[in-house]
């Protein structure tokens, strides 16, 4: 495993366990983090915080799995599974992530529905 990868599993273990602290430490002050394509973009620590603490609650129930990641450096490509209970109804979705870290943090958490977009933006963030 590489430094980006890591650090990416290290976030999603804290999140996992509920762990706030450490999930906001691994974040760059500057971080854009959207977790979920129905989620607004949540811009530095105390934006991200507010999602956790609160706008999380008013999402669609979700539960995502990391799969695999694809390191390139500073940047990664995650692929997971995306289960969401709406109306009552459950569904499961494939995902995919871009990731970018800077100064050891979490800068950049963008999702994506087509592996397609995900894997242009990774490319993208290589160059």
């Amino acid at each position: 495993m590489g430094e980006t990868e890591d650090l990416i599993l290290g976030i999603y273990r804290a999140y996992r366990r509920q762990d706030l602290e450490e999930v906001i430490a691994g974040m760059h002050p500057d971080a854009a983090f959207k977790p979920v394509p129905s989620a607004q973009t949540y811009r530095g620590r105390d934006e991200i915080r507010r999602f956790f603490e609160h706008d999380i609650h008013s999402l669609a129930e979700f539960d995502f799995r990391v799969v695999i990641i694809q390191e390139a450096g500073p940047v990664a490509l995650l692929h997971g599974k995306n289960r969401i209970r709406e109306a009552g109804e459950m569904r499961d979705a494939p995902i995919y992530w871009y990731a970018e870290v800077r100064d050891g943090l979490m800068h950049t958490f963008r999702p994506y529905a087509e592996i397609s977009e995900a894997r242009a933006a990774f490319e993208a963030g290589q160059a």
